[in-house]
């Protein structure tokens, strides 16, 4: 035979055997017959269900712990009827009173009587009963809750009185809450049977105790059927829902509440029908995991920086990530470093990126907050120009360099080789043209951009280039310059200034600049007649500087 449905026969056996020593426990309440729930009278028809609250000292003789096998109910009419789901529940209680307005129904009770079709006959002033399908265990000390209720609108009337106050509440059987409440309840008899049908289990010290997860335990009870426990956060009384089975001694709960005491509930079962009294103990869990807070960030440059942010008790170490993506990353990401201290210096960042920091608390029974978020930026390095000379004569000279990255300006400094100036004068475009040298003389220039990125404003060093001008022109030369005539037409000029350099031999540099003295263009011509674009020019006036190895020509024009 299995071994269970032994123990089942056995624990059945013992309770019929018993049954001649339970004894009937008896409260009486007269005065206010009632047709809640089972009769048809005014309202009945929506009010098919009641839940009757009652006090272990409601009874006579005192009610000791055991098993409730029968109730009782006494009749205020003598009538036959048969309802329809018949249903009884009992459930143990902290309420004192039932609430007087509509209310969600008491949850949590145990169905201890159910039939499909269940026919009373009752006769006035006799008692009719319910043998339970499912014997109820009572402590004797808890109040309980004693709810009844069918599918159908019957004819019995129930013996009831306004003894103990409010002690009912009443409504439709399938309704989600209760119509109403007040006093009156209904006469009871219970018949139970002394003592608990089953060995408790005794509830231990919980293990590993997090934020939100716990490891709970109880005791082993030999030939146990199943145990069941319930984990909540109210103060020790009746086990509530939702109740776990199991049949082993410890169990991992989790979803629980951070730093809050939680009570444990346990109890056995010496078979499917026969269990034992609740025993409780209480634990605290662990503050929470806090995601990492407090972020600051220092000594940032193009590729390195520090960061630190707030150490909370509890904390055993951070995971931190730093990358130039903002979702937080999978925990499989190699790239991941474990590390006990709040801070970090960061090396090998990529320059003119956002950086983003992603950090995770790691706290004791390897719980773990969330990632936190933050972010910081490292700048693209403010470079030196390289400037080279383009152009050079007794008299001029031009340098030029490529437009360096996040350059907004540039400075510049004119003077002797040996001179490295603290500050320069201000230029916006990458070339500089200076006329008015003397000949066969050595010259300085000293250039450096000034930066702007991400509204990070730095300048570069400074870099130099030296030269020497040519010597001055002689008696032919200055002929030879003299024969030369340049024109720029048409003037004002719309799209296409054409540029005339009549008796050219050899090369030229042609420069535009505004009025504000911003270079515009910068060419190189060697053919007497050149056209040149204008149509993005904004509308003013212009000057084209014509400079070769003897002459020097500025023309005014005029953009439309």
């Amino acid at each position: 035979m299995n071994k269970h449905l032994s123990k089942l026969v056995l624990v059945l056996l013992c309770l019929l055997a018993n049954v001649v020593n339970a004894q009937t426990y008896i409260r009486t309440a007269t005065g206010a017959n009632n047709y809640f729930p089972l009769g048809t009278g005014s309202l009945a028809s929506t009010n098919n269900r009641v839940q009757y609250l009652y006090y272990p000292s409601d009874f006579t003789p005192t009610v000791p712990m055991g098993v409730i096998t029968k109730v009782y109910f006494k009749a205020g009419n003598t009538t036959t009827y048969t309802y329809n789901d018949m249903t009884l529940q009992i459930g143990t209680t902290t309420l004192t009173a039932m609430p007087t307005t509509a209310t969600p129904w008491v949850s949590g009770l145990s169905t201890a009587y159910y039939a499909s079709s269940r026919t009373i006959t009752a006769v006035s002033g006799n008692w009719f009963e319910f043998t339970l399908t499912s014997p109820f265990f009572w402590d004797g000390t808890s109040n309980i809750i004693v709810d009844i209720y069918s599918a159908s609108n019957g004819t019995i009337i129930l013996e009831q009185g306004s003894l103990g106050g409010n002690r009912r509440m009443w409504g439709t059987y399938n309704a989600a809450t209760s119509t109403s409440g007040g006093t009156g309840s209904a006469s009871l008899a219970l018949d139970i049977i002394p003592g608990s049908p089953c060995t408790k289990t005794t509830a231990l010290a919980a293990t590993n105790i997090a934020s939100t997860r716990a490891t709970v335990n109880w005791t082993p009870v030999p030939g146990s059927f199943k145990y069941e426990y319930v984990i909540d956060t109210t103060t020790p009384g009746m086990a509530i829902t939702p109740i776990t089975a199991t049949t082993a001694t410890s169990a991992l709960v989790t979803g629980l509440y951070p730093n809050k005491t939680h009570y444990l509930r346990v109890r056995n079962y010496c078979s499917a029908i026969s269990y034992s009294m609740w025993d409780t103990i209480a634990f605290t869990t662990l503050p929470p995991c806090k995601v990492p807070y407090g972020f600051v960030v220092s000594n940032v440059d193009s590729n390195s920086g520090y960061i630190q942010w707030t150490q909370d008790p509890n904390v055993t170490g951070y995971d931190i990530l730093v990358d130039t993506f903002r979702n937080a990353p999978l925990s499989t990401n190699p790239n991941i470093t474990t590390q006990t201290t709040n801070s970090k210096a960061l090396t090998g960042l990529k320059e003119g990126r956002w950086q983003y920091v992603h950090i995770r608390a790691k706290c004791v029974q390897n719980d773990s907050s969330a990632w936190s978020l933050d972010s910081f930026y490292t700048p693209t390095p403010c470079r030196k120009p390289v400037p080279s000379l383009t152009y050079v004569n007794a008299n001029n000279a031009i340098v030029a360099w490529s437009a360096v990255p996040t350059a907004y300006a540039y400075e510049y400094y004119f003077g002797s080789a040996s001179s490295i100036p603290a500050n320069g004068t201000p230029l916006i475009m990458p070339t500089l043209q200076m006329p008015y040298l003397q000949p066969k003389t050595g010259y300085s220039v000293h250039v450096r951009c000034m930066c702007s990125d991400n509204s990070i404003k730095t300048s570069s060093g400074w870099s130099s280039i030296d030269f020497t001008t040519t010597p001055a022109l002689g008696i032919e030369n200055a002929n030879a310059g003299a024969s030369l005539q340049i024109d720029a037409y048409p003037n004002p000029v719309k799209d296409i200034l054409n540029i005339k350099a009549t008796g050219l031999k050899g090369s030229a540099n042609i420069q535009i600049t505004d009025i504000k003295g911003r270079v515009m263009n910068s060419l190189i011509i060697d053919a007497e007649q050149t056209s040149l674009n204008v149509s993005h020019y904004a509308a003013g006036i212009y000057i084209l500087q014509y400079t070769d190895n003897d002459k020097v020509q500025n023309i005014k024009f005029t953009k439309q």
